[in-house]
């Protein structure tokens, strides 16, 4: 099975579905596409290769097999059109062919992960020929629980990945992204995201898991 995980920034891949990636990558091949580099709006130019950096070395220690980047900027997608980003995703589809991809919850306050999500599902339509069967959202904590909607464009997570034994693996990817993580109580603080894990696996059955929401899935029964 090959997957992909496209982030709208550096550390949303680790943030949302580093336990998964830890956990099948041992059997399963996962590739991250990151779509801008972060640093424009929140500090200078230079610091993409840094982000950049700790991405290369978080996914490595998550058994990532690739990571690539893109060059939208950051905080500012919405000046993109729509289909110049989907054209993008889709390139990328044709290059891996990727049977399963998760991308950000199309509700979250982020305005980037928002588009990001709108051009996921867009490049992964089921028409003839598609060779995606299934695509996810994942929880980005600090961007998923600060909308603020209450109504269907809440994440409603329907499928929970045990993530106990992994867990450490996703703490220590996030620690790559020194000046991405905060103090405690934020929630990308490291107690924070254990906290969270525990909280989803309560919910769920397990002690820690990583929500998603199933958006399409064809079955080919």
């Amino acid at each position: 099975m090959i997957n992909l995980v496209i982030a709208a920034h550096p550390d949303d891949e680790v943030l949302g579905c580093g336990g998964i990636i830890k956990k099948l990558s041992k059997k399963e091949d996962f590739y991250v596409l990151i779509l801008s580099g972060g640093a424009e709006t929140r500090y200078d130019k230079s610091m993409e290769n840094v982000l950049r950096d700790n991405t290369v070395k978080a996914n490595a220690l998550l058994g990532t097999k690739d990571v690539f980047f893109e060059d939208l900027p950051n905080q500012k997608i919405d000046n993109i059109p729509i289909l110049d980003v989907t054209q993008i995703i889709e390139k990328y589809i044709s290059k891996l062919k990727p049977e399963r991809i998760f991308t950000h919850h199309f509700g979250d306050l982020n305005k980037d992960h928002q588009i990001i999500a709108e051009a996921t599902f867009t490049a992964t339509r089921p028409i003839a020929g598609q060779v995606v069967k299934e695509v996810y959202s994942y929880n980005v904590p600090s961007s998923t629980e600060w909308n603020l909607y209450d109504d269907d464009r809440m994440f409603a997570a329907n499928v929970f990945i045990d993530i106990k034994d992994e867990l450490n693996s996703k703490l220590d990817a996030m620690k790559c992204y020194d000046s991405e993580c905060r103090d405690y109580p934020h929630p990308r603080s490291l107690k924070s995201l254990e906290v969270h894990a525990n909280y989803w696996g309560l919910i769920s059955g397990f002690e820690y898991a990583e929500p998603f929401r199933l958006i399409r899935k064809i079955n080919l029964l």
